[in-house]
């Protein structure tokens, strides 16, 4: 070999490793494409190339991903299109050497535009994976013929991108596509038994529902008469004992009332006195006493009935306990009617659990069913309850929603929830299989869906 051959060999290696390093670098299939058809020229010379890559899904099929002399290809064009069908004439050839091609080889379709978009020679150089998967094809035009010393360094060229393009892709062109779906069809068809199995394991079926602690029997405190409520003597969570003090309705119309209703019976008293008096002497005043007596227990009744009103309008507490009322600026100044609801006083030891099941998430329950309470305090705890009654029909909520009310009792516990605590109550039916635990919403929304 002569020295300047052998210099010209050096400088094709140096290139190569220099090219082999911008493939390790190349960060997507767009770059390595780029350095495919337009840096080979570096190693040996050449007019115009293309890369075409062979598809992974259709047999046979393919695109091209890259052309030399270009960022971007328009796949419209009509160079570009019969290049298309060349090389999908070609993509049957799969040997590791070059395969020279020339007008003559190709199909009579394809030979009417040769001179126009082709040259004379097309080197068409197959590209493979490390563990031999066909990826596609390098194609260029050149005149001269490859030397063996440039077919070498074009093999290993080619051979570096196999690797780093199923790199890019990911294993799926790691071994032959036949053994990669044999393996894959193993996998479902064994994951799918594995899981049509799980599919009949049984499982507690269970719904979740918003749920709150409330007071078991609680007292309500209502209006003893129409009014205006005056003032609140208890705070919202305030212990009272019985007898204490709650709250005053507005009296002012009623001592009004009752010193009229005294001056008439002052009235009809001095009216008797004086009837009295005339008796003996005039026949009709002994007539009119029975009346005015008469008139006198009437004034005396509204007198009473007015003072009973008066000690009404001061509430007091029927029972000890926890008072549960609205903040008191909302219940100071407010009119009430009799029977009006103005607070509840309940016994801290007696909670029970309201929970509001949604009309979507209705399953079958019946009476002593196990309940579990997660309050939002505290989610690492839970409290056990059986369920007591659910109502037959379903209500509307404060949020607007439809649902059924539930009430709960507690197991016997030594530290029971505090009233007015919310949460999330669970709530348990009875066995059924974990594949109708699983799709029975999506089943009821298909089933609604298609109307069957």
């Amino acid at each position: 070999m002569t020295p300047a051959g052998a210099e010209q060999q050096l400088k094709a290696l140096a290139n190569l490793l220099l090219l082999q390093q911008r493939l390790r670098e190349a960060s997507t299939e767009a770059e390595l494409g780029f350095l495919l058809s337009n840096d080979t020229r570096t190693l040996i010379d050449y007019k115009s190339a293309v890369l075409w890559l062979a598809s992974s899904t259709r047999p046979g099929g393919g695109f091209i991903g890259s052309v030399s002399g270009a960022v971007e290809h328009d796949d419209h064009s009509p160079y570009i299109q019969w290049m298309r069908s060349l090389c999908k004439s070609l993509n049957s050839y799969r040997e590791p050497e070059p395969k020279v091609v020339t007008r003559s080889d190709v199909p009579d379709a394809l030979q009417a535009a040769w001179s126009e978009h082709g040259d004379s020679v097309l080197y068409w150089c197959p590209i493979y994976s490390g563990s031999g998967y066909y990826i596609g094809a390098l194609a260029f035009w050149r005149d001269k013929p490859i030397l063996e010393a440039q077919q070498r360094i074009l093999k290993f060229w080619l051979g570096a991108a196999g690797y780093s393009i199923s790199a890019l892709r990911g294993k799926a062109f790691a071994r032959p596509k036949f053994i990669w779906n044999r393996r894959r069809k193993r996998i479902a068809a064994v994951v799918g038994i594995v899981l049509a199995l799980f599919m009949f394991l049984p499982v507690r079926l269970s719904v979740l529902a918003q749920a709150e602690i409330v007071a078991r029997d609680p007292l309500v405190v209502r209006s003893p008469l129409d009014g205006i409520v005056s003032t609140i003597v208890v705070a919202p969570n305030a212990l009272v004992a019985e007898g204490d003090p709650l709250l005053t309705l507005d009296d002012t119309e009623l001592l009004t009332r009752l010193k009229v209703a005294q001056q008439a019976l002052s009235i009809s008293r001095a009216q008797y006195q004086q009837a009295g008096q005339s008796a003996n002497f005039d026949r009709d005043a002994k007539a009119s006493l029975r009346v005015l007596a008469l008139e006198i227990e009437k004034r005396e009744a509204e007198v009473s009935y007015m003072n009973s009103l008066i000690e009404r309008s001061a509430v007091q507490a029927q029972q000890p306990g926890v008072v549960i009322m609205p903040s008191p600026d909302e219940l100071i100044g407010k009119p009430v009617v009799t029977g009006e609801r103005l607070m509840t006083i309940a016994n801290p030891d007696r909670t029970q659990l309201e929970a509001w099941l949604q009309v979507g998430d209705d399953i079958p329950l019946v009476n002593g069913a196990e309940i579990q309470f997660f309050p939002n305090v505290a989610p690492d705890k839970k409290f056990i309850a059986t369920l007591e009654r659910m109502d037959y029909r379903a209500s509307t909520t404060d949020a607007g929603e439809l649902a059924f009310r539930i009430r709960g009792r507690f197991e016997e516990v030594e530290t029971l929830p505090r009233i007015g605590m919310r949460g999330t109550a669970k709530l348990y039916g009875d066995h059924v299989t974990l594949g109708y635990y699983l799709f029975r919403k999506p089943l009821a929304v298909l089933r609604r869906w298609i109307g069957v």
